[in-house]
């Protein structure tokens, strides 16, 4: 039996989305690294929606992209009745058991994206559909339970990720509709009752 490999895409680089804000916050339309965060954070809630899939009892083949349904019977054989592929379900699960790619509750965040950065045509639609991706995943906040969805999607443990996103920089040149997703996710953030926020505020003051 051959066992092909099994790849997923990684988390978004902090210092990617760090270094997009800070340009926009100057006023520059880095039109590049707007393309080069878009589509890591499409890649990778790609990647969260076939896991969420998969988990579900629909694994995608990666080879062609159709769907192979399983028990969850970790030694049976997964085959792809399309073109062949092969593997089991425990090497398919193993792949991405601790990547934090089940969706969660963020799920439906995720899948929203994978609708509207595909149409995004101009540098501004496609800097807000980034924005709103990254203050939509404070998923999790709101009630204290489990970590931000923003785990699912940007490097870094929660801690650091939430430190990281009441960093981010806004200012008087940034993109029109930006800093009011800021103040949105502060506002939600400062209700929340999560422990780790209480470290970044109590780190921030």
């Amino acid at each position: 039996m051959s066992q092909a490999p099994i790849r997923w895409a990684r988390r978004v680089a902090q210092r990617k989305i760090r270094a997009l804000y800070a340009s926009d916050a100057r006023g520059i339309v880095d039109e590049e690294l707007i393309d080069d965060v878009g589509y890591a954070m499409y890649a990778r809630c790609e990647s969260i929606r076939t896991v969420t899939e998969a988990h579900a009892g629909r694994a995608m083949c990666h080879s062609c992209q159709a769907v192979i349904q399983h028990r969850w019977i970790r030694d049976e054989p997964m085959v792809c009745e399309s073109c062949g592929w092969t593997t089991t379900w425990d090497a398919y699960l193993k792949s991405y058991q601790r990547q934090q790619l089940y969706g969660g509750t963020g799920y439906g965040n995720f899948l929203k994206f994978l609708e509207r950065w595909p149409q995004a045509r101009t540098p501004r639609d496609k800097l807000l559909a980034i924005d709103w991706l990254i203050h939509a995943c404070h998923d999790g906040l709101d009630s204290g339970v489990g970590r931000p969805a923003a785990t699912n999607l940007i490097e870094g443990t929660a801690t650091q990720i939430v430190s990281f996103l009441d960093e981010l920089a806004y200012g008087d040149l940034s993109t029109p509709g930006m800093l009011g997703s800021r103040e949105e996710w502060r506002r939600k953030a400062g209700e929340s009752t999560w422990t780790g926020w209480q470290a970044v505020t109590k780190k921030s003051g």
